[in-house]
């Protein structure tokens, strides 16, 4: 049987009191949303939207029990543990490449801003359900997603499903792999203003993104 919400929650770095998923969706902006619906007891409906790029995820998040090893145990031991598994979907940026007059650079990374913005709420899901592991499943349109989520993996392997050969990777559900993601977004965030400020003068696309996102 899964275990029921707990408190041990995933807080900020350096922080003493934890801030649990209900109290960092408080602090979203107007621009973006997340939003967690439970549509059974093992089964909810996450959906994040990106107001200002208009990019939309929605998948149905499974929890489910399944043997995990103790990497700290050398006998290969297993316990019996929930875990969230999900079929990470395709999303559809046409509106973005549009916001962005078709510039690769933009693209890539507001689209992996994006998604690291939904792996951050996907590992705080997991951590209030108390499960070890996040367990994602991508079609070859959603392999993109590997660029960003890779160093964040245990494991990665083909799996075979109804839809055919598809690619699975887990990610540990631990405080060091939460600070990763959080670090990881900092920084992409920090070397995408700088190339944006640095490059408007020479790229019209930089240029006008910035004109429509003053508070760049």
């Amino acid at each position: 049987m899964l275990k029921a919400t707990v408190n041990n929650v995933y807080p900020p770095r350096g922080a003493t009191l934890p801030q649990g998923l209900e109290a960092k969706l408080a602090t979203l902006s107007d621009s973006f949303l997340i939003h967690i619906q439970e549509f059974s007891p093992n089964l909810y409906i996450f959906m994040a939207k990106d107001y200002t790029h208009e990019l939309l995820c929605k998948m149905t998040l499974e929890i489910k029990e399944v043997f995990v090893s103790l990497e700290e145990d050398s006998e290969g031991g297993e316990y019996l543990a929930p875990v969230v598994a999900c079929n990470f979907p395709s999303i559809n940026f046409q509106k973005l490449n549009e916001k962005t007059s078709f510039d690769g650079y933009l693209q890539e990374l507001l689209m992996g801003q994006f998604q690291l913005k939904i792996l951050e709420y996907l590992l705080l899901f997991c951590q209030q359900e108390d499960a070890a592991k996040l367990i994602l499943t991508l079609n070859d349109t959603g392999l993109d997603y590997l660029k960003f989520y890779r160093r964040f993996l245990v494991l990665e392997e083909q799996v075979t499903t109804s839809r055919g050969g598809e690619t699975q990777i887990v990610i540990p559900i631990d405080m060091g792999t939460y600070d990763n993601v959080i670090d990881f977004m900092d920084k992409i965030d920090r070397e995408f203003r700088c190339a944006l400020w640095r490059g408007q003068s020479v790229n019209t696309a930089f240029r006008d993104y910035l004109k429509s996102n003053a508070c760049l």
